[in-house]
């Protein structure tokens, strides 16, 4: 009697323990690992499976005056709005960043390539495939300091907006107006777009 308890005893199959064991263990990895797959369908994309390789581009460009005139009162309130400094009248000029006028215009290209050594496009936006494009408004006094900075018309991503204020930031202060401009403060409208581009 004593010798048929111990062969039903857990212990006297080992090797049948064992295989059930590994057995197991495979199984509950590949359930695991079906289950990674399945909540990250665009892992096969990350890893460049079967897809090229996106490289991406990058512009300030003036945005079209047309769109600019187009949007209502609601979506853009006039500069005057925003909380500035008050400021006598032939005081201050609204310039856009791509300005052809002779009197802004070198000033204006200084300004857009201190800004355009700061501005990156964001890595976690670019992982995404966000993209977008956004007009920012500052305002810069004489001696070149940010005044402050809003965002007239949001890309609808923060993560870009975010981006475009802060190489504004960075880029600060700016070189103080040349004597040929006469006003005590500029308005400069800058329109930034984020945009990703299949590589050939």
């Amino acid at each position: 009697m004593a010798e048929r308890k111990s062969r039903d005893m857990p212990g006297s199959c080992p090797g049948i323990t064992r295989k059930r064991i590994i057995l197991m263990a495979l199984l509950a990895s590949a359930l695991i690992h079906a289950g990674i797959l399945m909540g990250s369908p665009n892992i096969f994309m990350a890893g460049g499976f079967g897809t090229k390789l996106r490289a991406f581009k990058v512009d300030l460009i003036r945005p079209p005056m047309e769109e600019i005139q187009e949007q209502s009162e609601e979506t853009r309130p006039p500069i005057s709005e925003a909380p500035i400094e008050s400021a006598q009248e032939n005081d201050e000029a609204t310039i856009s960043l791509d300005t052809t006028d002779a009197l802004y215009h070198p000033y204006a290209t200084i300004i857009k390539e201190r800004i355009q050594r700061h501005w990156a496009y964001p890595v976690a936006a670019r992982e995404r495939y966000v993209q977008g494009d956004l007009l920012i408004i500052f305002r810069l006094e004489r001696n070149g300091h940010l005044v402050n900075s809003r965002i007239a018309r949001s890309s609808g991503y923060q993560i870009l907006d975010s981006s475009s204020v802060k190489a504004i930031e960075l880029a600060s202060p700016f070189p103080p107006f040349p004597e040929t401009i006469p006003v005590q403060f500029l308005n400069i409208n800058a329109s930034f777009t984020y945009q990703l581009k299949y590589a050939d």
